[in-house]
């Protein structure tokens, strides 16, 4: 079976460090998807049409960075601290068979001239091959029942109190917004509010959340340097 790629996720998201565990925590984490030349723009419009009705798309994609290393039936979620070890079935690791992602992605605006869409609240890296879409449906897509999520309700959320140095501030931001990638340039209040939703959800490798140590964020074309001291983010610069 061969898989086409439809095409590609361009993000704010150079990097892994920093992105997003889980769609929808940073609503303002933008992607837009291009769709390839495997087929006409007139085939890509044709599949487009009655997106415009519907709020969010089921996404699957190509954890394409993980493949040369080969999918494990064990994989240490950051969660659990990157200590204890679950099959990779009861997690969302991209250390899985096929590489295959899905998130649930909320649709910004829909472009049928180009055509591609814009989305918000992404968690995909940037350039991340896209395989299907798909509409979401509450009535579908929400299980009827009782639930129980797991080891997942054992652990708690990791977040972090977010601070900025003076300095930092009150530096224009105006330069950082611009995006070479297509999608709409983020505002100076944009910008600050998606470092800080960003930074919130505390981005360190699990094992190292007990640590003090500076870090750096690659976002768009800039990097934000921070510190990390137990649960508190600290701004150092922007660059």
């Amino acid at each position: 079976m061969e898989i086409e790629v439809l095409g590609t996720m361009r993000t704010c998201f150079p990097e892994k460090f920093g992105i997003p565990r889980q769609s929808g925590l940073a609503p303002l984490a933008r992607g837009i998807l291009r769709f390839g030349s495997l087929q006409p723009a007139a085939v890509w419009r044709d599949a487009m049409r009655g997106l415009e009705g519907f709020s969010h798309l089921w996404v699957t994609f190509l954890f394409h960075k993980a493949v040369h290393d080969g999918w494990k039936a064990l994989v240490r979620p950051p969660r659990l601290g990157g200590v204890e070890k679950r099959g990779v079935w009861a997690t969302r690791s991209p250390h899985r068979p096929n590489f295959l992602g899905q998130s649930l992605l909320e649709i910004a605006s829909i472009d049928f001239d180009e055509p591609s869409i814009l989305f918000r609240g992404v968690d995909l890296l940037d350039h991340t091959p896209v395989v299907d879409l798909r509409p979401f449906h509450p009535d579908h897509d929400l299980p009827q029942g009782l639930t129980r999520d797991g080891w997942i309700s054992q652990t708690p959320t990791p977040s972090a109190k977010v601070q900025w140095l003076e300095s930092v501030l009150g530096q224009n931001l105006s330069q950082f917004g611009l995006s070479p990638l297509g999608m709409p340039h983020y505002q100076p209040d944009e910008l600050r509010a998606l470092i800080e939703s960003l930074l919130s959800l505390d981005p360190r490798p699990g094992h190292l959340r007990n640590t003090e140590k500076d870090w750096a964020m690659r976002l768009l074309g800039f990097d934000v340097k921070f510190r990390m001291d137990r649960n508190c983010a600290t701004v150092l610069s922007i660059e």
